[in-house]
Formats: C-alpha cells, sequence, structure tokens
C-alpha cells in the first residue's frame, strides 16, 4: 500500500499522482489518497492499471462535519464491516447530513466555480502560480516565526506559526490558508503587511531561501506531523 496526502498540509504542494500511481500498478499495490485539503481539483489523474482509495473529511471545504472513503465495491463493503473507526463512532446528524449534500451541490455547481475562480485569484495575488491555497512563509527558527505571527496579529490577522514537531526542526513558518469567503480587502491588507515585513509566501520563495534539496528532505522527513 502506498499512502500519501494529494495536497500536503504545511507546504501546500501536490504529490506526484501520477508517478506514485504508475509505481503502484507495477507492484499491484492499494494507493491511498488523503484528499483532505484539495480544493482546485487540479490533481493529476491516477494511472489507469492502479487500484485507488479516496479518503477526504465534509469538515473543511465543505464546512459540515464528518468525512468518507471511496473506493470499490468490495473494500467499502470490507470497511462498513470491519473498520473499529466506523463500527464505533456516532453516526453523522441530520442537520451535518443535509450541511454536507447542500455544500456538495453548491461545490459542482455554478457557485462552485466561481467561488474557486475568486479563490483562485487570491493565491495569484500572494503567491502567483501556488497550486493551493495553503501558503508557506518559511522563517526557519521558532522565535521568528512567533515574533512574525504576533505582528500580524497585531494588525488584526490571524496567520499562525507553525514549529516543531509539526514542522522539521529549523523549518518552522507561517501557514497561510485562504479561502473565498475572505474579502479582497483583506487579500489586500495581507499582502501590504508581508510587504512591509519583506516576506514573500509560496513554494519558490521557500526554495529560494532553503534550497531545493533542503526542501525535498523537509517534505519526506519520517518525522514530519502533518496532522492539520
Amino acid at each position: 500500500m502506498i499512502v500519501t496526502d494529494s495536497v500536503f498540509s504545511m507546504d501546500g504542494d501536490l504529490a506526484p499522482i501520477g508517478r506514485l500511481s504508475a509505481l503502484a500498478a507495477q507492484h499491484r499495490a492499494l494507493l491511498l489518497l488523503d484528499d483532505a485539503h484539495d480544493v482546485f481539483e487540479d490533481l493529476e489523474e491516477p494511472h489507469p492499471g492502479c487500484t485507488v482509495v479516496r479518503v477526504g473529511t465534509l469538515s473543511k471545504t465543505l464546512g459540515s462535519l464528518g468525512g468518507f472513503v471511496t473506493g470499490s465495491r468490495p473494500l467499502v463493503h470490507l470497511l462498513v464491516n470491519t473498520a473499529r473507526s466506523g463500527i464505533f463512532t456516532t453516526a453523522p446528524t441530520p442537520a451535518q447530513c443535509a450541511a454536507a449534500l447542500t455544500a456538495i451541490e453548491l461545490v459542482e455547481g455554478s457557485e462552485g466555480e466561481r467561488l474557486r475562480s475568486r479563490l483562485r485569484g487570491y493565491v495569484d495575488t500572494l503567491a502567483p502560480g501556488h497550486p493551493t491555497a495553503i501558503l508557506p512563509v518559511l522563517l526557519g527558527e521558532e522565535h521568528r516565526a512567533l515574533e512574525v505571527a504576533n505582528e500580524l496579529r497585531a494588525r488584526g490577522m490571524l496567520v499562525p506559526a507553525i514549529r516543531p514537531p509539526t514542522v522539521p526542526p529549523g523549518s518552522s513558518r507561517l501557514r497561510i490558508t485562504l479561502s473565498a469567503l475572505h474579502s479582497r480587502e483583506q487579500i489586500q491588507a495581507l499582502a501590504a503587511a508581508l510587504t512591509d515585513l519583506q516576506l514573500t509566501p509560496g513554494l519558490a520563495e521557500m526554495r529560494s531561501t532553503m534550497g531545493h534539496a533542503a526542501v525535498v528532505a523537509a517534505q519526506t522527513d519520517p518525522a514530519r506531523q502533518d496532522s492539520r
């Protein structure tokens, strides 16, 4: 089994689904993708010979509670009857289900297209071409990340400082998470604040600061705990 996020929660980068699924197909392995942080649906298509299972949440993009697993009918049947996390839990309430179903209808319709386009514009304002709505600002040491986060908070902006053990030592950063419900004025204010502090969000800035090899090492560190 190969298990990966499709969108990584601390760097906002994308998994190489094409290569991973080809490897899984070659070795007859199951590819499990966690889609919790996917918003723009710009992911690579898996290799056609690969068996894929997707898991995700209803509590982030969709704004409800609970989660889901998609896969073949035999696999889903197996999980329904044997998965402890499913058997020994409480079913979602009718209100939660209704909220999730309504959100899915919005996401799949013209309103969803409008909101994604708006969010894409916000991302490009801060980090042109960045693939997701999670924008890292690498600062290195913990005290520096906390210092900048406190400065932004004083300006009315909540941008959390992410520190070890969530990320490897020496890679503390700000984690900017954008929403389509932010206003254009809020995005412009954040952009101005980052300019004042001489900070540039996004992976390109991380690579120019750390070097590409160091970024790759941080992304593949087995001690990394991307729990958000």
